[in-house]
């Protein structure tokens, strides 16, 4: 399953969540009012209290007369629920038996956080990623972070290690500043086997540990997600517009996905171009050199990838990390 498919299934899952909300508490507030009437008075003249509130502020002629009235109703409405939990406690029940209980008080139950649904809940990304980690769909992700991390593992020789120890640092103030960072972009070039991919992970990690909202893909799946996107498929149509919202998009190995000109290139530019008039992060590993990425994929791509104002390049230099003994 795709990431889409699996925020689109939990998004029903968090609406079937609140309908459980909202039975639970017209259930409770049944018992409590069948075991006291009077709780139901006193939750209908709070009822009463708000409509007719308004109408008579609005029928007062001086704002002093208005803000009275407002004061006096306000009171009695303190009044009534002091009184409601009074009655609760008496009948044995606890104090805010008739409020909600949100299986997360946070988010309650709506799985975004903030004034728009720009940003998932921690409770959110924490399902998600377990559903992932369950299929095997980020399989090894876990094991690559900050904190394993082992320098001594890169050779010495002709500056790989220091250069490793820089882009580390790099990576890990980019991952603990998003989406503050300096640049909103990282570029990570050097052949394959110079851990490029790890350090890709090691962000994502880092970024998802703290609750924000990152999207992982490999080239491939970035293909597919834009071949789907192009042949207009219903089951995961989507997925590309989820890539081009991501607050912060990580794609590893570009270029090793399939070249078809009509969808590649184009697709890629739109992704690209979209999320830089729209300010998203996004971090690229390629083991293609410079060159090679303005040929494959034209020059308005490759500006857009290289832009110094809004992209540090990482270039990762010497002898494949895998094929070294340690």
């Amino acid at each position: 399953m795709t990431r889409s498919e699996y925020v689109r299934n939990l998004l029903e899952d968090y609406a079937r969540q609140r309908a459980a909300d909202d039975a639970d508490l017209n259930a409770r507030t049944r018992d409590a009012e069948t075991r006291d009437p009077e709780i139901a008075r006193l939750r209908a003249d709070n009822v009463s209290l708000a409509l007719n509130t308004m109408r008579t502020i609005l029928s007062l002629p001086t704002q002093e007369a208005r803000t009275a009235a407002a004061e006096k109703m306000r009171n009695q409405g303190i009044a009534n629920n002091a009184e409601i939990r009074r009655r609760l406690v008496a009948l044995g029940l606890d104090a805010d038996y008739l409020e909600m209980r949100y299986r997360c008080p946070i988010c309650r139950d709506t799985g975004y956080v903030g004034d728009a649904p720009s940003r998932f809940c921690d409770c959110f990304e924490t399902r998600l990623r377990t559903l992932q980690h369950e299929d095997g769909s980020m399989a090894g992700v876990d094991e690559q972070n900050f904190a394993t991390f082992n320098l001594n593992r890169i050779p010495e020789a002709d500056g790989q290690r220091a250069q490793m120890a820089r882009a580390r640092e790099i990576c890990e103030e980019y991952a603990n500043a998003f989406p503050n960072t300096s640049r909103r972009n990282l570029l990570l070039i050097g052949t394959g086997g110079l851990g490029k991919t790890f350090l890709l992970n090691c962000i994502y990690a880092r970024v998802a540990d703290r609750g924000l909202s990152a999207v992982r893909v490999t080239a491939f799946k970035l293909f597919e997600a834009m071949r789907k996107q192009h042949i207009g498929s219903d089951e995961t149509f989507d997925g590309f517009t989820s890539l081009i919202d991501a607050p912060l998009l990580l794609i590893d190995d570009l270029g090793t996905e399939p070249m078809m000109r009509n969808i590649t290139v184009e697709y890629l530019f739109t992704l690209l171009n979209e999320r830089a008039l729209n300010k998203r992060h996004t971090v690229i590993a390629t083991n293609l050199t410079p060159r090679e990425l303005q040929a494959r994929y034209t020059e308005r791509i490759f500006s857009r990838m290289v832009d110094r104002s809004d992209t540090e390049l990482l270039h990762f230099i010497g002898q494949d990390v895998r094929l070294t003994r340690h």
